[in-house]
């Protein structure tokens, strides 16, 4: 077993996918109904984005309504509505707010262009540098969003395999387990080594560090120690002029990946 840990933004590439915002409703049945409307309504004015008008911003307070409500991780995750018992409905809204926050990251990169080999890659890389300097604010705050709704799916899988005895849980079950591990760890390696990436600002960093660290234990816990350990090395440098206001979440992150015990769902990784 091995996972290699490259650039962020790679890792990110592969993981990471109305003209007018109507006025919202003076109630809304609860935060998961709340998250839904206003995941459409975004969605809807991204569809109609062009390169020269540009994504929703944050800076539109409507914009900011919207992405407030979708990325109520509180509202979400500390007294979940009943459909967020479940895995599935859990995992869907987790990749919806991935996409979301993916097509801040490729927007315009795809798009058909009269070059092709280095040239081609080169103006794709372009476009998505240009992307991290305009939307960074909108796709860090995605981004930390990523990590309360993945730690909420990593308490459902716990709960899941929990109650049965390792030695009882079938071959496919395993491999599920196995494959949510990997993928939760992936995510977690990517927002973590953002602290390296000089394209996010210290606000932006600082935002997906904060939320990182707050998941530090539970993400760590789905890790195989090797990788724990080789993550750790690959932060080595990271007090390199390292802001201060960084330091305190990245060292709540070293100290979880010191941890040596294998127990849960790391048993499967």
């Amino acid at each position: 077993m091995s996972l290699s840990i490259s650039m962020p933004l790679r890792r990110l590439g592969r993981l990471l996918c109305l003209s007018s915002i109507l006025a919202a409703p003076a109630a809304w049945a609860d935060s998961y109904t709340d998250f839904q409307q206003a995941s459409a309504r975004l969605e809807a004015l991204m569809a109609k984005a062009t390169l020269q008008s540009g994504l929703p911003r944050l800076g539109d307070p409507e914009v900011a309504a919207l992405i407030a409500r979708i990325t109520d991780a509180p509202g979400l995750f500390r007294a979940p509505v009943a459909a967020l018992q479940d895995i599935n409905p859990s995992v869907a809204l987790c990749e919806r707010a991935t996409n979301i926050g993916k097509a801040y990251y490729t927007f315009g990169s795809e798009r058909p262009l009269p070059l092709s080999g280095a040239e081609l890659q080169q103006a794709r890389n372009d476009q998505v540098t240009e992307n991290l300097a305009n939307y960074g604010d909108e796709m860090s705050t995605f981004f930390a969003f990523g990590m309360h709704c993945h730690a909420h799916l990593i308490g459902l899988m716990e709960q899941e395999f929990s109650s049965q005895p390792l030695q009882v849980v079938s071959g496919t079950e395993r491999m599920r387990a196995r494959a949510f591990s990997k993928g939760s760890t992936t995510l977690y390696v990517g927002v973590v080594q953002f602290v390296q990436v000089p394209f996010w600002n210290v606000a932006q960093k600082k935002r997906m560090l904060e939320a990182a660290a707050q998941y530090a234990a539970p993400n760590v816990a789905l890790m195989a120690p090797p990788l724990r350990e080789r993550l750790l090395a690959s932060l080595a440098d990271a007090d390199k002029d390292l802001d201060p206001a960084l330091a305190p979440a990245l060292a709540t992150i070293r100290q979880a990946l010191s941890v040596t015990t294998c127990e849960g769902l790391c048993q499967y990784y």
